[in-house]
């Protein structure tokens, strides 16, 4: 098994698109239902309006906890998250986890920031 993609329930789907193309790189990618597909092109990320899922599953608190990506700079990708958005500054995360750093999208999701990489 493998990570095929990771689901962000938000009441605005162009600022969330925006933010994960700009500050990330992510390519929209077709798809099928109300979601806009983005691809790093290994993991999926798909921006679902919330307002179906109220009427279809009841869901209704946006956001995940958190996901991560691994980054070639923080330093380079921290001012192009400020600039889209972004709900935090980037902070260093402890010594005992597997990203170095954190940041918020435009919804508060938690997003970590690796530069060495993660356990495979």
């Amino acid at each position: 098994a493998r990570i095929r993609h990771l689901a962000i329930l938000t009441e605005d789907v162009d600022r969330m698109v925006k933010f994960y193309t700009n500050a990330f790189g992510l390519k929209i990618v077709q798809g099928v239902g109300t979601a806009t597909y983005l691809t790093d092109g290994h993991i999926n990320l798909a921006i679902i309006p919330i307002g179906p899922e109220r009427l279809i599953e009841g869901i209704s608190q946006e956001g995940i906890n958190h996901f991560g990506f691994e980054v070639d700079s923080v330093a380079e990708l921290v001012p192009r998250c400020q600039e889209w958005g972004a709900a935090t500054d980037t902070t260093k995360r402890p010594p005992n986890r597997e990203a170095e750093y954190r940041v918020h999208d435009p919804d508060g999701n938690p997003i970590d920031l690796s530069q060495h990489g993660w356990p495979h």
